[in-house]
């Protein structure tokens, strides 16, 4: 990345160039507004940090030229002021980031929030679902969104492009997924730009959370009012600016992007509070805490539930003989195992030790024996670390006309399971529930 330094303290100087020579810049640097224009009338730039004060003039002045000629019209500008007054005299500039110049250490934390929540490629990459059937119109749009480096997928029409949006399979956080929608009000077809959007806020999964920008020529409060009750989060008026487009897009790609992290950490940290890390399945707790909602569900909408638990046979003898971390590789091999054979409506969890439970939903008696059976042979044939395991497992059904507890349900199997080792382990054996 490139930055433009253009401040006449020797001192703030080095400090700039110190901050972004450690975020990953090569630096230019001039004290004056005529050697910066001549910059960048010949460079293109990623940001540029101005001071107010300068040997020939105010940081103003440049900041004006910069936006309205040459490479670095959409470049974004910090700049930099001692000047306690700056949000009255130049609230106005159009620069992306204004610093008062207190001291050195809040200088360089903002400078480097600034780069990291703007520059981050993260942030200033994306794609865009454009939908504009103005040629004008939509020409200037992709040129002003490509010459940022967004990715766009263009339509004249709001039919063609929900069908394309409802295909796409990534969403939030992917890196393939949308980060923006734009779309006009106004379109050729048979739904508007307004019915676009009541139809994506009602996609279940994480598309329905895309940020929605509205182009229009309509300045009317009763459309404004209407376009946020649907779920339009900004709006541009035409003729569009192309500051305010690249700015305004920049917020809302910044924002859905942090939210995206925010929704990966708690995805990650509730992960971390449900999973057994050693196998990949949900653990006591999760299988605890979801069973009440699992059998409530099967009972409400009268659909026959299975459980089975499944105990790995001598397994103490395998952490004697070959040590825990031998044992850690077979239950981890089962867990993988486990994860794969079963739909994604059932759960899967790690009761303890060497010890599974799996709530199998519409699954009948005949059913959950097949599968239990075929998931005996599976187990046999893993020979993890070239060992011979086996499984006993235990099994139960809930019709719907029973009503029975996660107790009930997991003693009827856990008795099954004794009886299958009675029988010489390796085996599926059915108890039924207790009436």
């Amino acid at each position: 990345m490139r930055a433009l330094i253009i401040e006449n303290s020797r001192v703030y100087c080095l400090l700039l160039d110190n901050i972004l020579s450690h975020q990953g810049f090569n630096n230019d640097i001039c004290d004056s507004i005529e050697s910066a224009r001549s910059h960048t009338d010949s460079h293109s730039y990623d940001l540029i940090c101005i001071n107010h004060y300068l040997k020939d003039g105010y940081g103003s002045e440049f900041v004006d030229y910069c936006r309205n000629h040459g490479l670095n019209q959409n470049t974004s500008i910090v700049y930099l002021t001692s000047n306690q007054n700056y949000p009255r005299e130049l609230g106005s500039l159009p620069v992306d980031k204004f610093i008062f110049k207190l001291n050195k250490e809040q200088i360089t934390h903002q400078i480097t929030h600034f780069i990291e929540s703007h520059l981050d490629p993260i942030f200033s990459e994306g794609r865009i679902l454009l939908i504009e059937d103005s040629k004008t119109v939509a020409a200037f749009i992709l040129s002003q969104l490509k010459n940022t480096g967004y990715q766009v997928e263009h339509f004249r029409n709001a039919e063609n492009a929900l069908s394309f949006f409802e295909n796409e399979v990534s969403s939030g956080s992917d890196i393939n997924a949308f980060d923006l929608v734009i779309t006009d009000i106004n379109l050729e077809g048979s739904m508007t730009g307004q019915e676009l959007v009541e139809k994506i806020r009602a996609l279940e999964d994480a598309r329905g959370f895309v940020p929605i920008f509205a182009v229009t020529g309509d300045t009317s409060n009763e459309l404004r009012l209407a376009l946020y009750e649907k779920g339009v989060n900004d709006f541009i008026r035409k003729p569009v600016m192309a500051r305010e487009l690249i700015v305004r897009i920049g917020n809302l790609i910044t924002n859905k992007r942090l939210l995206d992290k925010v929704h990966d950490q708690r995805r990650q940290l509730f992960a971390l509070a449900t999973t057994d890390k050693l196998t990949g399945c949900h653990n006591r707790h999760s299988l605890m805490d979801y069973s009440a909602k699992f059998i409530a569900l099967s009972s409400r909408e009268q659909y026959p539930i299975s459980m089975l638990v499944i105990d790995l046979d001598h397994f103490k003898a395998i952490n004697d003989k070959h040590g825990h971390a031998v044992g850690d590789v077979v239950l981890e091999a089962v867990g993988i195992l486990l994860n794969g054979f079963f739909r994604e409506g059932d759960l899967v969890a790690r009761f303890g030790g060497e010890e599974f439970v799996i709530l199998m939903s519409h699954c009948d008696q005949e059913l959950a024996h097949n599968k239990a059976e075929k998931l005996r042979i599976g187990i046999a044939e893993l020979k993890p670390e070239e060992l011979s395991i086996s499984a006993s497992i235990g099994l139960t059904t809930r019709i719907p006309e029973q009503n029975c507890d996660f107790e009930s349900l997991f003693s009827a199997a856990d008795k099954a399971v004794y009886q299958a080792k009675s029988n010489g382990r390796n085996c599926v054996v059915f108890q039924p529930l207790d009436d």
